[in-house]
């Protein structure tokens, strides 16, 4: 692939302004937030200590200002914010049902869900992971029956982030199991509807313990039937019904993945964020103690410095390459796979590297290299795993049945 892109001076001066930021005011709590689960109780005082604006939900964003596109200033703004640490990303990000919205809903349902969070701030939720199941999205179980004019849905969901502060969460059911994917399908939940149980708000994991990933369950729920992206109501009834009958509505499968695949480089630049800030913290420890090295040592370990860099650059350019697609309206399914297939487990090595490069003081929780390292792991499995991201590429590359077998 041969892509060059430099960021403006506008651009680049906001995202080194927001790095310093994050560095002198959302690292120290890094740890603190690591040992609660959960972010630290001033969050919101340092948010508004940020000398720059800062998104905040989905809407209030300004990087209107700078000449790029608004997906490469996303990754310019989730890479900057998260360098000191990611615990800030949970209490200032938007979640994604948003853009299942966008992608699934009728022009209707656009400016009833979609169009107001953007315009005017808001946090929206994607329940679509499932105690039997990760990645195969064919694999929901969770139901929705219809019953006059609502729609009744009955199942569970895990690690749904956001879930308990988001205004509406979208979620995938199964209208009939019989008959596969195409019965999966995307309904509006809005927070607060009788049914919508919140089991736990924030499950114990290996890592990015502050984040809010709550488990759910859904205990006859009703809601109104035009809560199902892409319902028409001019459709007969009978059509709507069905499982994927209807040329009015969008698989929900196919939904939840255009949804993810807008995210996968946003999730990489996370992964950037934390690597990025694990090379730098480790690099002047290493000059400080370079005289202990014998030259040809020092010079493998300058090597591994300078390579680590260039593979974080590498994940860079296919974060922008990706988005950059997006910005200019083109297709960018397989290249936000290419994005996310190499960057979380790219990241993970070099986290790993610096720690093995410390020695002991790269596992201390004297420095938190650990921590980063436990946060990474999750970047390659949730949103779509590296597995699944190498199949997408594959088969672009050599046809469908890549993967198979």
């Amino acid at each position: 692939m041969n892509f060059s892109f430099e960021l403006s001076p506008e651009l680049r001066d906001y995202g080194n302004t927001l790095r310093d930021w994050s560095v002198a005011e959302v690292r120290p709590c890094a740890r603190i937030a690591d040992l609660t689960h959960e972010p630290p109780a001033h969050w919101r005082d340092i948010v508004a200590s940020c000398p720059v604006p800062i998104r905040h939900g989905v809407g209030g964003s300004v990087r209107e200002h700078f000449p790029e596109g608004r997906w490469i200033r996303d990754l310019v703004h989730i890479e900057c914010l998260n360098y000191g640490d990611n615990w800030i990303n949970d209490v200032t990000g938007a979640g994604i049902g948003h853009l299942t919205v966008k992608i699934m809903g009728t022009p209707e349902q656009v400016e009833r869900w979609y169009r107001p969070v953007v315009d005017h701030g808001g946090v929206t939720a994607f329940a679509l992971t499932e105690p039997g199941f990760g990645s195969d999205t064919s694999m929901v179980s969770t139901t929705a029956t219809r019953d006059g004019d609502m729609w009744v849905i009955n199942g569970a969901k895990m690690y749904c982030s956001g879930a308990s502060r988001a205004d509406y969460l979208v979620v995938f059911a199964t209208t009939d199991r019989s008959l596969g994917p195409s019965a999966i399908k995307a309904f509006v939940v809005p927070r607060g509807t009788p049914g919508f149980i919140i089991v736990k708000d924030n499950e114990d994991k290996l890592g990015i313990r502050a984040w809010n990933t709550a488990e759910l369950r859904f205990e006859g729920c009703a809601i109104p039937v035009d809560h199902q992206l892409g319902w028409r109501g001019d459709v007969p009834q009978a059509a709507n019904a069905g499982a994927g009958s209807s040329p009015s509505t969008q698989s929900g499968r196919s939904g939840a993945l255009g949804a993810l695949a807008q995210n996968k480089p946003n999730m990489s630049a996370l992964g950037i964020a934390m690597a990025q800030a694990s090379l730098d913290v480790t690099a002047p420890l290493l000059y400080e103690q370079r005289a202990s090295f014998a030259p040809h040592r020092w010079t493998l370990i300058d090597n591994d410095l300078s390579a680590m860099n260039a593979a974080l650059d590498r994940a860079r350019r296919l974060n922008w390459r990706a988005q950059w697609l997006m910005d200019v309206g083109r297709p960018n399914k397989t290249e936000a796979s290419m994005a996310k297939a190499y960057g979380p487990p790219t990241q993970e090595r070099i986290i790993r590297r610096c720690m093995q490069l410390l020695g002991p003081d790269g596992a201390s929780t004297d420095l938190l290299l650990e921590k980063w390292y436990r946060d990474v792991k999750i970047l390659d499995i949730f949103e779509g795993s590296g597995q699944v991201q190498r199949i997408i590429v594959g088969r672009a590359v050599i046809g469908q049945d890549a993967g198979r077998g």
